[in-house]
């Protein structure tokens, strides 16, 4: 029987963007307004300068939209229009917005009110998950691992693995109901979507879930806070670098303030969604075990957040991935004698550890799985 959740939430759906600016009064993080205040967790050192390595555009109307009704269950003629529009998303941004997901606004409110919950507990609450290893089941934290970044990032996070196990903190007492339910929802709707990603490659539906036994998947829930800066200028610091993520395919959606910037032609764009739109990032597995079906094309998208105002960003992260016993490889039945393969096999566990244990570099972290080629071109 569906919950209401809405007996759960603290505060009116009218009044939580509202009052999120206000979190960082409550949240024993305790990030100061002023952006030099050092310490574990009473601050970060300093908020990065504005990120312009490359050109930055503000947000325009040219992300893809999916329509997730239509592409699971449209008649024919527009789900195949709906598979066609999903793979120009996939080959030409690795991300995209979809639309008609389903998932009822009361559970988006609860997920969010209860990790802002969680964020304004005691630290001694906590304490157990603070800066925990990269693959402990349950991390909260600033940065991405405060050990390996070099640099506190502008964020505090909370990550638990959902599946095959939840794993969730014991307090607030209502995460658990709520991320269980969350988290169920989210996967099923991310295996329908892999398997929409596998036909628009050609192959039967349920290929790449077979490639990544995606029936014991493995699925990570992330919520991130970006606190306000208060600074005395205008500048936009960065709440996380640009990486890829290390998964197959994530789900996020925000509290109504911007901050998630993608890389697409050389350029970083602000990510603006459309109302009750969720964006789908592709991740390494997706560019690693479809490499070559796609020539190359479905990749692993480079994003980044960013902040700045008075207000602070909370977004939701919903992944999953490869079961972490599997051994991702390119669809071996699409390779012919070798040829043009970019990426050897290697156990799911192993990536992800690798790049959770090290400091955030683009998608350095493929180059564990990349084919070495010698002086003389043979491949190692």
């Amino acid at each position: 029987m569906r919950r209401d959740w809405s007996r759960l939430i603290a505060l009116p759906l009218q009044n939580h963007l509202l009052s999120l600016h206000c979190i960082m009064a409550e949240t024993p993080l305790n990030h100061s307004t002023d952006p030099c205040t050092n310490g574990e967790h009473s601050g970060h050192p300093a908020v990065p300068s504005s990120p312009t390595a490359m050109g930055t555009r503000g947000g325009d109307d040219d992300i893809p939209t999916v329509d997730f009704d239509v592409l699971i269950h449209g008649a024919a003629d527009q789900r195949t229009q709906a598979i066609r529009d999903l793979r120009r998303a996939c080959e030409d941004w690795g991300f995209f917005m979809v639309i008609n997901l389903g998932v009822p606004e009361e559970l988006k409110e609860a997920m969010m009110e209860t990790c802002k919950e969680l964020f304004s507990l005691p630290e001694e609450d906590k304490a157990e998950y603070l800066e925990a290893g990269p693959m402990d089941p349950i991390r909260i934290g600033t940065g991405f691992l405060s050990v390996v970044d070099g640099v506190r990032y502008w964020r505090d996070y909370l990550k638990m693995f959902a599946h095959p196990e939840l794993h969730c903190p014991a307090k607030p007492a209502k995460l658990r109901d709520v991320a269980a339910e969350y988290a169920a929802k989210t996967r099923d709707l991310l295996l329908s979507l892999a398997e929409a990603i596998s036909e628009s490659l050609g192959l039967d539906g349920g290929r790449i879930s077979e490639a990544l036994d995606l029936e014991s998947c493995f699925q990570i829930l992330v919520a991130n806070h970006y606190p306000p800066y208060t600074g005395s200028d205008s500048r936009t610091g960065l709440g996380m670098p640009a990486h890829s993520d290390h998964g197959l395919l994530t789900l996020l959606f925000q509290n109504g303030i911007d901050g998630l910037q993608v890389e697409h032609n050389g350029q970083w764009l602000l990510a603006k969604p459309l109302p009750g739109a969720f964006f789908v990032i592709a991740g390494d597995q997706l560019e690693h075990v479809v490499q070559i079906v796609s020539n190359g094309r479905y990749k692993g998208v480079l994003h980044r957040a960013v902040v700045g105002g008075e207000r602070a960003r909370m977004s939701m992260v919903s992944m999953i991935s490869p079961c972490l016993d599997t051994v991702v490889e390119p669809v071996p039945e699409l390779v012919h004698d070798g040829q043009g393969l970019e990426f050897r096999g290697v156990r799911y566990r192993d990536y992800m550890e690798h790049q959770q244990s090290n400091k955030l570099n683009g998608k350095a972290a493929l180059d564990i799985a990349r084919v070495q080629i010698d002086i003389a071109g043979l491949r190692k």
